[in-house]
């Protein structure tokens, strides 16, 4: 009961402060004329051609003009309200970015802060040295892939197969996931990712598969599943959302902090969109370390990862508080990964005696015949990996290598999968000093179990 006092207390006393901020929110435009004309917040504030921004601050209504650094001059400008306004980023703005300033009828305000430019760069794509095969994930990274909205891959029908950003795995500014599509062409292949100005980017090879991974995925392997479904409109920001422990179906997934999280809801207009803990605690949602971020119209999904506040209260039985305004909330998911025995970042040298204590075994048992997954930092030059069981035996790995189970990584070759031995789940499962023995000269960030 205390805690719930608690909550009531901080909901009643947010939803106070909202009505403050937004009292100048008002549709009367007498009433706005006799606000100061100001600017509080320009978001994102990274941006580039094609995007739609949100400038929030007071007597906005009046707005007639807003000028980008170089002197860019954009009159179509959407009053959502006299609180804010979007309009889209148009094309030429100085590309070291600056101030952006309004204009209303002879007055003028600039934003306090500055806009950046970003510039999508692909640096790499993985795996490279392997059948990429519908539903299999392709991995590309580089910098602000954040603004990418489309990726192309070749049709066997002669048509491209376009996988649109909401369809993505993943989507960061270091980082883009894409399970490959159905109707794909077979062979090697160069996709083609486009940002939201219509620039088009062609990534290195692959090879591509029209062989169909993963069974049924509906049911199995890697993927987001609902925590909650419904349809609840958030429509200011006195409209704090509640959803306790007993709303959430947790079942099946590993929480951790990084765990990425996905909501989908209506969104015809643009909403601010805001998610605590159920300690009020903020997680990282905007990509800049903000809990809230502004979504454009027709942006429909926002993804993001949970923090350890959100993972200590999903733990212990809270839930997650959800606020904003001027949306429609419909699904959370949370990424169901395949279990994962360990997770951190280890440069292997020779040698790293990998005690049983430091795997996580709540979720599964190891057995022989199962299909382990390593996951690597990312190498531009191959490194070798090396592993035995507890006793030293040798799992076989693959051909090709100094032996079976002593083999060289591939330049890009960032997870390795193959089956656990008979020596190696004993040794796992025994809870001795040593589970595993590794060595070489890779870094090790991930260790999982696939099932499916």
């Amino acid at each position: 009961m205390m805690k719930k006092h608690i909550i009531d207390h901080l909901a009643t006393s947010l939803a106070l402060l909202s009505i403050i901020t937004t009292t100048s929110c008002s549709d009367n435009n007498t009433a706005d004329t006799n606000q100061l004309f100001e600017v509080k917040s320009v978001l994102p504030t990274k941006v580039m051609e094609g995007q739609v921004i949100t400038i929030t601050g007071t007597g906005l209504s009046e707005a007639t003009s807003v000028v980008f650094p170089r002197n860019i001059v954009v009159n179509n400008i959407a009053k959502v309200g006299n609180g804010y306004i979007t309009v889209t980023t148009p094309a030429g703005i100085a590309a070291a970015g600056g101030i952006v300033t309004i204009e209303a009828h002879g007055e003028t305000t600039e934003a306090p802060m500055p806009i950046t430019v970003g510039k999508p760069t692909p640096t790499r794509v993985a795996p490279l040295d392997q059948e990429i095969k519908i539903n299999e994930c392709i991995e590309v990274y580089g910098d602000d892939l954040e603004f990418i909205t489309k990726a192309y891959f070749p049709g066997k029908d002669g048509n491209d197969v376009v996988v649109e950003a909401s369809d993505f795995k993943r989507k960061a500014t270091g980082s883009l996931h894409v399970y490959s599509p159905m109707g794909i062409k077979a062979g090697p292949s160069q996709i083609i990712l486009e940002d939201c100005s219509g620039q088009k980017y062609t990534l290195p090879e692959v090879t591509l598969s029209d062989e169909i991974a993963g069974g049924d995925e509906a049911a199995s392997g890697e993927r987001y599943v609902p925590i909650w479904e419904d349809e609840v409109y958030i429509y200011d920001w006195a409209n704090w959302q509640y959803l306790t422990s007993d709303q959430l179906n947790l079942d099946g997934i590993q929480i951790r902090e990084g765990l990425m999280m996905r909501l989908t809801f209506d969104n015809p207009d643009g909403a601010s969109v805001c998610v605590c803990d159920a300690n009020w605690g903020t997680p990282d949602v905007d990509g800049n370390g903000n809990n809230t971020v502004w979504v454009g119209a027709g942006t429909t999904e926002l993804e993001f990862p949970i923090s350890q506040g959100m993972v200590e209260t999903l733990k212990a039985g809270g839930g997650i508080i959800i606020g904003g305004g001027n949306y429609t909330l419909k699904k959370i998911e949370l990424f169901r990964e395949y279990p994962t025995l360990w997770l951190g970042e280890y440069t292997t040298g020779w040698w790293w005696y990998l005690p049983a204590s430091e795997l996580n075994l709540s979720a599964i048992t190891p057995e022989a015949g199962q299909i382990i997954r390593f996951t690597f930092t990312h190498h531009d030059a191959p490194q070798t990996f090396c592993l035995c069981d507890g006793w030293w035996g040798a799992p076989y790995i693959r051909d090709g290598g100094e032996s079976d189970n002593n083999i060289t990584l591939a330049a890009g070759e960032d997870f390795l999968e193959f089956e656990i031995s008979e020596g190696m789940a004993t040794t796992m499962n025994s809870g001795t000093e040593t589970a595993l023995i590794i060595g070489g000269d890779i870094t090790i960030t991930k260790i999982q179990i696939k099932t499916d």
